[in-house]
């Protein structure tokens, strides 16, 4: 990971469109988002890198500026599980405990802003809004967690494709149901799906013959048919 130190005159965090749709910067002042900025750093991560590992010391709160990342979780008997995906505008550290319970890969090419935890922490208890800003975070990243929670108890194969499917439609910046980009790979996929590469690889078959989806190329999904893409996703 490299990291660039950016002069405080640029004020690249809220001058880039990126951060408009971004919870974390929403409602402060032009003088709380100079502060914001004074603890916050420019990082850049190649694809297969790690923005910080499971049970590294936690002291940083990451916000997604560019590309996609995973989030993983290795367990005792070495299976891994994927317990969720980021986008630009994404933000992943607001925990509470020491250390990192989970790692975050980055499966493209990404630009991360790196805040310091203790200095943002502190930061939000001077200034309302952040503090807000940052429990509606928590709050919708628990949502996340029971949904994909529910996904894996109760849905079958195909039902969990097509709920990756319509979250990468609605959360992926650009996506639009005739160009979704995949960057995450089947093995991927399997992972955050509770499945198997081969069970992903039937039903991607299936949706492909039913002619719901199709690939022009090996990571370009199109989505034919978005009224049953998307009832299959909600059963």
């Amino acid at each position: 990971m490299s990291t660039v130190f950016m002069p405080k005159h640029i004020h690249p965090i809220y001058f880039n469109n990126v951060f408009d749709e971004c919870l974390l910067f929403q409602n402060l002042t032009p003088n709380e988002l100079d502060r914001l900025e004074g603890s916050a750093e420019l990082s850049k991560c190649n694809e297969g890198e790690y923005l910080f590992r499971q049970d590294a010391p936690a002291d940083f709160v990451y916000n997604v500026i560019s590309g996609t990342v995973a989030i993983e979780r290795i367990f005792s008997n070495g299976k891994r599980q994927i317990i969720g995906f980021l986008f630009p505008g994404d933000v992943i550290g607001l925990i509470h405990s020491e250390k990192y319970d989970c790692a975050v890969r980055c499966l493209t090419k990404v630009e991360v802003y790196k805040f310091s935890r203790k200095r943002l922490n502190i930061l939000s208890e001077e200034v309302d809004h952040l503090k807000q800003n940052m429990e509606q975070i928590k709050s919708r990243i628990f949502s996340r967690v029971m949904d994909h929670l529910y996904v894996l108890g109760q849905k079958k194969a195909l039902e969990r494709l097509c709920f990756l499917f319509m979250q990468l439609l609605e959360r992926l910046p650009g996506a639009r149901p005739d160009r979704v980009d995949l960057y995450m790979s089947r093995q991927d996929m399997a992972d955050y799906l509770g499945s198997t590469i081969e069970t992903v690889s039937r039903s991607l078959a299936k949706l492909k013959a039913d002619k719901l989806v199709a690939f022009p190329k090996l990571n370009h999904l199109q989505i034919l048919n978005l009224a049953a893409v998307s009832e299959l996703a909600e059963c």
